[in-house]
């Protein structure tokens, strides 16, 4: 099953910038059949000062978004990569075959549409790494995007996010000794745990798992910190965070 679509928000040339993105197209990309990038931005009708839309205008711009990812899917062979909000415009991003005339088709968008005025811009890029270094969140923000998704399955079976409970964390390790000197760091800032061979991966070769408990509530913004100080953890030993899961508490 993929990641499907998210969204988060960061800072772009200064300003917040709200981008929603495909997360399941790094194999499109691998392909390479579409080496073509295509932008397509308007301005807001009723930006904020912060240069975010205002949500007067959401039903027109979604509409506007629907016939774009029609007409370009259909007429262009395009693949909608995401959008972004910021600075007082809104801006969608495809990925067209070679030679697609992704132009004419917006132009056409346009001419039905009188809410709009777009303006589209085009570059070769083969790699699709506007997707993968740009669009793309980065790790912190990915984790909090993953945190995200694990309340909101919580939320949809009932749970009060601010009743602690026990919530258990997998790190993986590349040895017995960097879990055994993790768990003891881990141990001194309240965690229990064990350190435990992943069974099929035996030998030199094989990983570790780090497996540690804590009572927390799940709050995002606190186990979202507490998740991130494991993740750093996991990394300076050489390895990386696994997730996190926990009871439903009502």
């Amino acid at each position: 099953m993929g990641m499907g679509w998210d969204v988060y928000v960061c800072d772009v040339d200064g300003a917040p910038a709200v981008i929603s993105l495909d997360l399941d197209l790094r194999e499109a990309a691998e392909r390479g059949t579409h080496p073509q990038r295509l932008h397509v931005r308007h301005a807001f009708h009723a930006p904020r000062a912060n240069g975010l839309p205002d949500g007067t205008e959401n039903d027109a711009m979604y509409a506007l978004q629907d016939a774009l990812v029609a007409a370009l899917t259909e007429g262009a062979d395009a693949v909608y990569l995401a959008c972004m909000n910021n600075h007082g415009y809104r801006e969608h991003f495809f990925q067209l075959p070679p030679h697609s005339d992704g132009r004419a088709v917006v132009a056409k968008v346009e001419a039905e549409s009188a809410d709009y005025e777009l303006e589209t811009f085009s570059e070769e890029d083969p790699a699709w790494a506007y997707y993968t270094e740009f669009l793309w969140p980065d790790p912190r923000t990915m984790q909090y995007l993953m945190d995200r998704r694990v309340l909101q399955s919580l939320a949809e079976n009932g749970d009060r996010h601010d009743v602690p409970r026990p919530v258990d964390h997998y790190l993986d390790v590349p040895d017995e000794r960097s879990g055994r000197v993790l768990l003891a760091e881990a141990r001194a800032a309240g965690f229990g745990g064990a350190v435990e061979e992943r069974e099929g991966h035996r030998g030199p070769e094989g990983r570790w798992q780090v497996r540690l408990q804590r009572d927390d509530a799940v709050e995002l913004d606190h186990i979202h910190a507490v998740v991130w100080g494991l993740y750093e953890m996991a990394e300076r030993f050489g390895g990386g965070y696994d997730g996190w899961g926990c009871v439903v508490a009502k």
